[in-house]
């Protein structure tokens, strides 16, 4: 929908991943700025919103308050209230440094990396 990866927003002044960049938006009540102007006038406001929101509570901080997959594609599926979301996981923010310039120790944020591996068997 907002046309973003997950690392590397397009705005350098942005320190926020893309899960807080969302997150912001969301608690300032201004999630149609994710849409990407590609979309313009070619979606339904209500079904983007609805599909925000439900990505919001798909990344809560606690795994017990996020919904299983059965909960989810019900929430997609229906018109029924959705509960509000708690603050997410991973909400952290990107480094300030851009090309060139020298880390300090007054200008450093420190951030995380979530990595995932995957291995792959192959039969003899």
């Amino acid at each position: 929908m907002s046309g973003m990866k997950s690392r590397g927003l397009s705005n350098p002044n942005q320190s926020l991943n893309l899960i807080g960049h969302v997150w912001r938006l969301w608690k300032e009540s201004m999630p149609l700025k994710l849409i990407d102007a590609c979309f313009k006038d070619s979606f339904i406001v209500s079904e983007a919103l609805r599909c925000i929101h439900i990505g919001v509570l798909c990344v809560q901080q606690h795994p017990d308050d996020r919904p299983n997959m059965a909960y989810v594609v019900m929430m997609l599926s229906s018109e029924s209230d959705l509960p509000q979301p708690k603050e997410p996981a991973f909400l952290s923010e990107r480094s300030p440094r851009t090309r060139g310039q020298e880390s300090s120790r007054n200008n450093h944020i420190s951030y995380s990396i979530n990595g995932m591996s995957f291995t792959e068997l192959d039969a003899r």
